[in-house]
């Protein structure tokens, strides 16, 4: 038996959006890595940054296939991220039937505390992505050392009123943490509509993913995935050797020996549809209502990613993989690693816009094709 497209009945599209984003493919593309400063230059590696060709030609393979959802943040490269959005958004002919959706996210760091702070990001932010008004704006973190998630969605609804977005996402949030910003929404005047977690087949069976997808099932909270490919751990490229050398498995505390029969059924799955183990991996995450969102690096691994709109997956496959997961959970992590990584980004991301206002936010490789 087939999941059909019945995959997406109860999703972002179909609760939040008007008539002509229903038939939207449940996809997003990240934009993780399109930072273009020296600092992303580093953080990537030998991998360097992409260049304005790469991302032209990996947003255009999404837009062709009817893709809307484009994440990004502020922290993305100190805002070159959203420029890059900004300029392909320019450069495309002016649609209202399949309009790109570009959602930005606040950082709550430690220096910045009032709703001013929250405004003056979301300004910004909309400028950079070159639009007036965001259609989802996401608080990145409920971490701050002293603000609550209350306090941040109260800022949200005053900028709702001055017509600044639509509505509030949330990004790494708990069962706890989504109730009570939803809460706090009906308080304050804005819906809260989507939580943005990692989600895959490495943290499902964790208890604190479970109830937050029951939560936010409740609440009619939308999913969005990240890392639904669990940082390549769930593709045909990973082995043994390059898993030896994975940071996300070592801080997830993960051996190889854990993923064995996981990995066995995505490849055996895989090979019955002619497909990769990505695709598997991303229809999965579909099948349980999720939108998976993906970063791509190259217009052969966005072709890859969007040939899994293509098949569905067989209601017997999802059980299977349901059954092998993990739970490795990032809900789990302790508060003050929460915190840190919250004052971790946001020292890359003032060095990335003080590096940006200097005139040096393009490095060489980034201005290829612009």
């Amino acid at each position: 038996m087939s999941l059909q497209n019945s995959y997406a009945t109860d999703t972002l599209f179909q609760r939040h959006f008007p008539p002509q984003f229903k038939e939207s493919p449940p996809l997003a593309l990240g934009t993780l890595q399109w930072g273009s400063t020296p600092v992303d230059s580093i953080l990537n590696g030998s991998r360097g940054v992409l260049s304005e060709s790469e991302v032209s030609e990996i947003y255009s393979a999404f837009r062709s296939k009817g893709v809307v959802l484009f994440d990004t943040a502020e922290g993305y490269g100190g805002g070159t991220s959203e420029k890059r959005l900004g300029r392909l958004r320019q450069k495309e002919p002016p649609s209202k039937d399949n309009e790109a959706i570009f959602m930005s996210k606040f950082l709550p760091s430690p220096w910045r505390y009032t709703h001013h702070h929250f405004e003056n990001a979301l300004r910004a932010s909309n400028e950079r992505m070159g639009i007036t008004k965001s259609s989802i704006y996401f608080l990145h973190s409920p971490m701050h050392l002293f603000r609550s998630v209350e306090f941040w969605v109260e800022a949200a609804a005053s900028c709702k009123r001055k017509g600044l977005l639509n509505a509030l996402g949330l990004s790494n949030c708990s069962a706890e943490e989504v109730r009570r910003a939803v809460a706090a929404g009906e308080k304050f005047g804005i819906p809260v509509i989507v939580n943005q977690v990692h989600f895959s087949l490495l943290d499902y069976n964790s208890p604190a993913l479970q109830e937050m997808q029951q939560c936010c099932d409740e609440l009619g909270v939308s999913i969005i995935a990240y890392n639904s490919l669990g940082q390549g751990l769930l593709t045909d490229n990973m082995d043994e050797v390059k898993f030896s050398h994975n940071k996300p498995a070592k801080m997830m505390h993960i051996e190889w020996s854990d993923l064995k029969a996981l990995r066995e059924a995505l490849r055996q799955i895989a090979d019955k549809h002619n497909a990769s183990m990505a695709q598997v991996a991303l229809n999965w995450c579909r099948s349980h209502n999720v939108i998976p969102l993906v970063g791509c690096r190259s217009k052969q691994q966005a072709s890859d990613t969007l040939s899994a709109l293509d098949w569905d997956l067989l209601s017997h496959e999802r059980e299977l993989l349901d059954s092998l997961a993990l739970t490795r959970c990032t809900l789990d992590s302790p508060v003050w690693r929460r915190k840190l990584f919250v004052i971790l980004a946001g020292v890359v991301m003032t060095t990335c816009r003080l590096l940006d206002l200097l005139g040096l936010g393009v490095v060489k490789q980034a201005s290829i094709g612009m």
